[in-house]
């Protein structure tokens, strides 16, 4: 429970909480917010309907108080999702000279490509995500593929520009691309010069 929330439901006139809130239930707010203890029974009251109106006013405030643009929002509605590829590398640290035109999803949900302001979404389904091939950003909040998982999906999908680009950063930053390059020294062998 947030006390923010609450101090700014106190700054509300009372004739208009009375839509949301039941006399009971302001009395409560009204107690918390000046630091008055509060008995079992009204704890009761924050555990049930009580609770559950202050966890989606929190959750409404939060999506308004949000700077997302319409890629994390739509992102967001996929449920398991990962994104992958140039962006994905970008985002890892290691192409910052990249300004991908297209980029790729990875999700459980939906097959196929949109555009969303000047960016193509290419949508790709799978079964299941598998075990942990991304890391989520906590700036965003958006998940973004491993160095190792880009790899994997960029050979899966035939895309030899990637992968011609992953070896060669492979080749260059080594254990700081990958955390065992040792698995991956018979891509560098391979690498014509």
């Amino acid at each position: 429970m947030s006390v923010d929330i609450i101090k700014t439901i106190q700054t509300i006139e009372n004739k208009d909480l009375d839509i949301l809130f039941k006399p009971v239930q302001l009395r409560i707010l009204k107690k918390i917010a000046t630091g008055c203890s509060i008995t079992e029974n009204e704890k009761r009251y924050l555990r049930g309907g009580l609770g559950k109106k202050l966890n989606l006013l929190r959750s409404l405030m939060n999506a308004l108080s949000s700077n997302d643009d319409r890629l994390t929002i739509f992102l967001k509605t996929l449920g398991e999702y990962y994104i992958t590829g140039y962006d994905a590398l970008k985002h890892n640290g290691f192409g910052w000279y990249f300004e991908p035109k297209r980029i790729v999803v990875v999700n459980t949900r939906i097959e196929g490509s949109l555009r969303i302001d000047a960016r193509r979404i290419i949508l790709r389904r799978v079964k299941s995500l598998g075990r942990k091939g991304w890391k989520m950003d906590p700036d965003s909040g958006l998940r973004y593929a491993t160095n190792e998982r880009i790899y994997h999906d960029a050979k899966s999908t035939h895309q030899e520009d990637l992968v011609k680009i992953w070896v060669d950063l492979l080749d260059k930053y080594g254990k700081m691309f990958v955390s065992k390059p040792e698995e991956y020294k018979r891509l560098i062998s391979k690498k014509v010069i």
